[in-house]
């Protein structure tokens, strides 16, 4: 039964969500490159921007998750028009194109930290690992001042140039000034970025553990850490009194860093 549901649900996708070959434009504007990703909720291409020749990502709303979707390119659009931090993409415009929802947005030169830690094998001390995550926080905390919570802090949605950090797809985020439902689960949805911060962090710190992941021990027994970031972490993923201020995780890996150093 599983199977034939799936059967009809990739039929559907494929009858209403039509993919854009490359070198197809799209508006009038937007020269397709490459499909940087075809997921459940949109297909994003890298584009050429033949107004402003540069290059731009263009996100596709699926037909397919029509339901689902108005209320998603509402909110993630929103949300990235009333944004203005370095470390997060800019919204050029929204538009319509053969009856299709899409929007482009400022391209981020860099590489997602998943396929850092897993292609290239990349280590991070515990200090470097730290300072990522310090810059991290700090998009974090700007956003929750504006009253956005991300809800989806993933090493897929973190993208690292050189020095730079960005966090990317508000695909799933909630804004306090557009939905109720946020505003009475604020503080759920702060614990809930905190938390996949806390995640993040342990990702990170993972990159230069040499045991055996397999005997399934906890990270506490795996990880050799200073006891500051030990304390950071424990708060992060609510295993001892959870932070309820961002600020408050900035100031201690502040401090981590520092006794580090």
């Amino acid at each position: 039964m599983e199977a034939i549901r799936w059967i009809i649900k990739r039929t559907r996708q494929k009858l209403m969500d039509h993919q854009y070959p490359i070198n197809h434009t799209l508006a009038g504007r937007y020269k397709i490159e490459k499909v940087l990703q075809n997921g459940s909720y949109g297909i994003i291409y890298l584009c050429w921007d033949l107004d402003t020749s540069q290059r731009c990502v263009v996100k596709q709303m699926r037909k397919s998750k029509k339901k689902e979707n108005v209320d998603n390119y509402r909110q993630e659009t929103i949300i990235l028009e009333m944004l203005d931090h370095p470390g997060i993409p800019k919204l050029k415009e929204t538009f319509i194109y053969e009856g299709n929802q899409l929007f482009s947005m400022e391209f981020i030169e860099g590489k997602n930290v998943e396929d850092t830690l897993f292609d290239t094998k990349q280590k991070y001390s515990e200090k470097e690992c730290l300072v990522i995550v310090q810059k991290l926080t700090a998009i974090i905390c700007y956003i929750h001042e504006k009253g956005v919570y991300h809800g989806d802090i993933r090493i897929p949605n973190v993208l690292m140039h050189g020095d730079k950090l960005h966090l990317i797809d508000f695909g799933l985020a909630h804004n306090l000034h557009t939905d109720s439902h946020a505003k009475e689960h604020q503080e759920q949805l702060a614990q809930d970025d905190f938390f996949d911060i806390g995640d993040f962090l342990l990702f990170l710190l993972y990159s230069s553990y040499e045991g055996d992941t397999k005997r399934k021990k906890p990270w506490t027994e795996e990880l050799t850490l200073h006891p500051k970031t030990t304390h950071i972490l424990k708060r992060l993923l609510q295993i001892v009194q959870p932070y309820q201020q961002c600020e408050a995780i900035l100031e201690d890996i502040e401090e981590a860093i520092i006794l580090l150093s």
